[in-house]
């Protein structure tokens, strides 16, 4: 068994343009795509084989999967990115730290992407 981390990129810093900018309206859009975006990537995970879902909320994600099916959660993040939009990265390791560690790997080369630990520390 492992585990997999899947969080939005930038989120924070695309809310905050706009409570900076005092725009509800844009606040609330914004909020509600992000959290459209999330359901609907919680629902195509929680689908595919060997993955349950453990936890949705804010703008990430916690899945809990079967060795075998790293290469499906990739292909299905994938087909849900939507650069210059909203993008996700995820982390996958065999413990929740090292799911983090490698979201944290992720994020810090490029965003957009699926980082293994176990790959990634080879």
């Amino acid at each position: 068994m492992a585990f997999a981390i899947i969080d939005g990129d930038d989120v924070g810093n695309k809310v905050e343009t706009h409570i900076l900018a005092n725009d509800i309206a844009k606040f609330v859009e914004s909020s509600r795509m992000i959290n459209a975006a999330l359901e609907g990537i919680a629902t195509r995970m929680a689908d595919l084989p060997g993955v349950s879902l453990v936890h949705a909320g804010g703008d990430s994600i916690l899945i809990e999967i079967r060795d075998g099916s790293v290469e499906l959660i990739a292909e299905a993040l994938k087909k849900e990115q939507k650069p210059g939009i909203l993008t996700f990265s995820a982390g996958v390791g065999s413990t929740l730290r090292q799911s983090f560690l490698a979201l944290r790997m992720a994020k810090s080369s490029g965003k957009c992407r699926v980082v293994n630990f176990k790959e990634a520390t080879e």
